[in-house]
């Protein structure tokens, strides 16, 4: 049988551009693994925020400040779930902007509410690997900001996962030969 292990998205830098994709990992001719979705980006103008892609775990949304929804990209049946919603909050009378984390193999990425940013969602355990149960394919964690609380970030999901980073700070990657997804850049 022929075995490919995809790559990860490759980071990206500056405001406007959402997440890349992870590749595609294959036991030809069984069986493909979609790779993870990309995040969803905040635009410079109107300050719009990119739905998350789509992929065999969704990617995030942005985090918005116009009022708009953006949504996590779905997941593929039988391999993944979709990535949290950002928001735009003005919970207690303070605006915050808040993005959804990436989709987990085992549960939805977390949605961006009040002032926090959202959680990734969890992988799945299994043994095939190592012949010991290890959890792989946790999503990221997004960000969001609020002017009562400043900088919040999203944890990682079990798997992998990385977490938010705060302001310009960048996200962290998911960690090797899990499969986990990358966290979001900071909110500036």
């Amino acid at each position: 049988y022929a075995v490919t292990v995809g790559a990860g998205g490759a980071a990206v830098s500056g405001i406007g551009t959402n997440g890349n994709d992870g590749t595609n990992s294959s036991f030809s001719p069984v069986t493909t693994a979609i790779g993870g979705g990309g995040g969803g980006a905040r635009q410079t103008s109107p300050h719009a925020g990119n739905d998350g892609r789509p992929g065999g775990s969704g990617g995030g949304g942005a985090h918005a400040n116009t009022g708009d929804v953006p949504v996590g990209g779905t997941g593929t049946a039988g391999q993944g779930y979709a990535g949290g919603s950002g928001r735009n909050s003005t919970s207690g009378g303070n605006p915050s902007h808040c993005g959804g984390g990436g989709g987990g193999a085992s549960e939805v990425g977390y949605t961006g509410v009040s002032q926090n940013a959202g959680n990734g969602g969890d992988g799945l355990a299994n043994d095939y690997r190592t012949g010991s149960n290890v959890t792989y394919a946790g999503g990221g964690g997004g960000v969001a900001y609020s002017t009562a609380t400043g900088d919040q970030i999203g944890l990682a999901g079990a798997g992998g996962g990385g977490q938010g980073g705060i302001q310009n700070g960048k996200g962290a990657n998911g960690t090797e030969n899990t499969g986990g997804g990358g966290g979001s850049a900071g909110w500036n």
